[in-house]
């Protein structure tokens, strides 16, 4: 299933782009306040609710070249400025599964975790009738859903009713009494909403703002659960979020970061420390070096503290993923300066990267005396320069092999790097120096 939405010269934003090719999964798109992550889901939730833009926004934000185009599978539909209604309209007719595939939550004020509770009051006497003939069921799936979110059994006496064909929920007490859905709290109500949805098998669920009224454990424990509900339900979960707790349990995979430059916004998949350098910073230390992997973070550090490098000033090792996103990630910062000055930052990149043209006469990138950790520690055991390591199953690659000296115990991290510094001595001392050059200068 595929899905795309492109918003042309809409408020600030003069072109963005936003397609997905959906398996299944859960999707969390980031970025800085004012680049256009509302935008895009009042423009998904319009495709649906074709007057969310005249509910939700002010008219100003279209002119006469205001258009956004959809393509839902092989069904496409665009909607383009109506000077007459002073918004967005399209001619085509938007198919009825396509709307009946996509809920989009919006956040304060208008998102329905906000707005349904005159609704819910209205039902109260009907809800009170039911419970007095006992005409209600228990709904475990969704006991199970809250009780693990939350971590409490106080969900345990939870029902559900049907009342003009919809279904709502109450927590039981005793002699009757009960407790509304909508008296929960916004994040308890918001949870049984978003329930439901997957329940009806929505194809596509957007949420603008997942986190507001969770507590970073649950909307930790909310990720898990909605991740099963995905491969169970066959549904796609798409949301934002600026919660630092909730992006560090994402995965690369499922973790976009947009960005706008001169009306212009992309979104590209990211890592979370990516994400984190640029929406957070990491203020308070003098010197900073990028690397492409934790491996690598872990190879310079042993080798700081194995060298006994002196360090004058404060520093910071982050691992980013991908040698593309490090060097992008100085670069930005060499504009941006939200890590510190470009003086004070450096990248280490693996020695396999060292005749990319792109870094070529870049002296703020260098390379380790290795391939990388895995591949020289491969290319020693391929060459039967680590004694005799029995495996079960002979490693194929370097990352293999590491896993399997690690899993078994032979060597670790520490001893695996002394070694492999120890068939290119010289080359390690050069490198070493480097680095003693930019943490401590004046030694």
């Amino acid at each position: 299933m595929i899905f795309s939405c492109t918003i042309n010269n809409v408020q600030h934003i003069k072109e963005l782009s936003f397609f997905a090719e959906l398996n299944n999964q859960v999707m969390c798109i980031v970025g800085k306040n004012g680049t256009g992550k509302t935008t895009l889901i009042r423009a998904i939730k319009n495709l649906s609710v074709t007057d969310t833009f005249a509910k939700t926004a002010a008219p100003y934000i279209f002119n006469s070249d205001s258009k956004i185009s959809y393509q839902y599978n092989d069904k496409h539909y665009v909607f383009r400025y109506n000077e007459k209604l002073r918004t967005i309209d399209t001619k085509d007719i938007v198919d009825k599964d396509v709307k009946n595939n996509i809920y989009v939550e919006l956040p304060i004020p208008h998102g329905e975790r906000f707005g349904n509770f005159q609704r819910l009051g209205d039902i109260d006497e009907e809800l009170r009738r039911k419970i007095a003939l006992k005409e209600y069921q228990t709904p475990n799936e969704l006991i199970v859903f809250l009780s693990e979110i939350y971590q409490t059994d106080r969900f345990n006496n939870l029902k559900e009713v049907y009342i003009k064909k919809s279904k709502y929920y109450f927590i039981l007490r005793e002699g009757n009494f009960y407790i509304r859905e909508d008296y929960l709290s916004s994040g308890e109500h918001f949870v049984i909403n978003l329930y439901k949805m997957v329940q009806r098998r929505c194809k596509l669920i957007f949420i603008d703002e997942i986190d507001i009224s969770l507590d970073a454990l649950a909307q930790v424990n909310l990720l898990n659960e909605l991740r099963k509900f995905c491969r169970e339900y066959e549904v796609n979960i798409l949301f934002t979020t600026h919660s630092l707790a909730l992006m560090k349990k994402l995965n690369d995979s499922e973790l976009y970061y947009m960005e706008s430059g001169n009306g212009i916004v992309t979104i590209r998949e990211t890592s979370y420390n990516y994400v984190k350098s640029l929406l957070f910073g990491f203020k308070g230390w003098d010197r900073y070096i990028l690397t492409e992997d934790e491996m690598l973070q872990k190879y310079i550090e042993n080798l700081i503290s194995h060298k006994n490098i002196q360090t004058f000033y404060s520093y910071k090792i982050i691992h980013v993923g991908g040698h593309d996103r490090v060097v992008s990630l100085m670069d930005r910062n060499s504009i941006d300066e939200f890590l510190s000055g470009q003086e004070n930052v450096i990248t280490v990149l693996d020695g396999d990267q060292k005749n990319n043209q792109n870094y070529q006469g870049n002296g703020k990138i260098i390379f380790i005396p290795f391939l990388s950790v895995e591949k020289q520690l491969f290319e020693n055991f391929n060459n039967n320069e680590l004694g005799h390591l029995a495996f079960n199953n002979t490693p194929k690659n370097g990352r293999d092999l590491y896993n399997s000296i690690r899993q078994k115990s032979y060597m670790s991290d520490a001893d695996i790097f002394l070694f492999i510094n120890g068939q290119k001595e010289t080359e390690v001392s050069n490198f070493a120096r480097i680095l003693s050059n930019f943490l401590n200068p004046q030694a």
